[in-house]
């Protein structure tokens, strides 16, 4: 049975999130957690009163949601450090997938410091679904940053299972370095590549272009990207997260990074399984 774990902060953010935790673990036959964490620097009458309280709390969010859904679900509250807690939990139940709310924006002191979501997604190396959006159906448009890599395809095979009576649209972004300068032959060859790229691609992790239609765009990765979600309107976007568990968040890739501090959607983090996306 998948085993799914959802975290709120008991906000109308998190609510958001136990929502569709508790749609995508009765759709997927998972049994699903729904942890909150108090910090631990409070003063221990205080935690104890906290604690009861927010167990009550996840407890009436909980059903209000998983009666109709006919999910199995379990709640549980943490006293610990919220990033930490909730990435150790997660790892420790050997969850398939961690289900997370939007971070409450903070305008300057996220341009210096990780939000709670960049430093738990840096922690776990299970898939992460920030949720931004109210839940009202399953997924229908999903939009997949694909660079051709191991963590793209790890992301595009979990996003196609997650949601699969959605259409899938990848759009891969390729550079040309210094295309003013360049004839206009040699242009095309960069296309050539990247044609080539996403057939080994295919080919490498068994991504059939009947699940996953993938455009070729040159440009910026970001204006292209940003152009891409603003006319497709996705319900979810999946990338793929590069580098290693527990490391800084820059080896996430500057694609998912700027994703997770702004998602105009639901967002799909995905590591590549060493097993088969390597």
């Amino acid at each position: 049975m998948p085993r799914f774990v959802a975290a709120t902060d008991l906000s109308d953010r998190g609510d958001r999130a136990v929502h569709r935790a508790i749609l995508l673990a009765a759709a997927n036959g998972a049994r699903l957690t729904v942890v909150t964490v108090i910090d631990d620097v409070l003063p221990g009458a205080l935690a104890r009163q906290m604690i009861a309280a927010s167990e009550e709390a996840l407890k009436h969010i909980v059903a209000s949601f998983a009666e109709a859904a006919g999910a199995d679900v379990d709640v549980k509250v943490i006293l610990g450090d919220p990033a930490q807690s909730v990435a150790q939990y997660a790892m420790a139940e050997e969850a398939d997938l961690l289900i997370l709310g939007r971070h409450r924006r903070r305008p300057i002191a996220d341009i210096f410091l990780q939000t709670t979501v960049e430093r738990i997604v840096a922690l776990v190396s299970c898939p992460v679904l920030l949720v931004t959006d109210a839940p009202a159906k399953p997924y229908g448009s999903v939009l997949q940053a694909i660079d051709f890599s191991p963590a793209s395809a790890a992301a595009s095979a979990r996003a196609i299972n997650f949601a699969p009576d959605a259409r899938h649209d990848g759009i891969h972004i390729y550079h040309v370095p210094y295309k003013g300068l360049m004839p206009g032959d040699s242009v095309s060859a960069f296309l050539h590549e990247a044609e080539l790229a996403e057939a080994s691609w295919r080919n490498r992790f068994g991504i059939e272009p009947k699940d996953l239609t993938i455009r070729l765009v040159e440009g910026g990765v970001q204006s292209e990207l940003a152009q891409a979600i603003a006319a497709g309107k996705p319900d979810l976007i999946a990338v793929g997260a590069h580098g290693r568990t527990g490391v800084s968040v820059a080896v996430l890739g500057s694609v998912a990074t700027s994703l997770m501090r702004d998602p105009p959607c639901d967002l799909l983090i995905v590591r590549p399984d060493p097993g088969r996306f390597a």
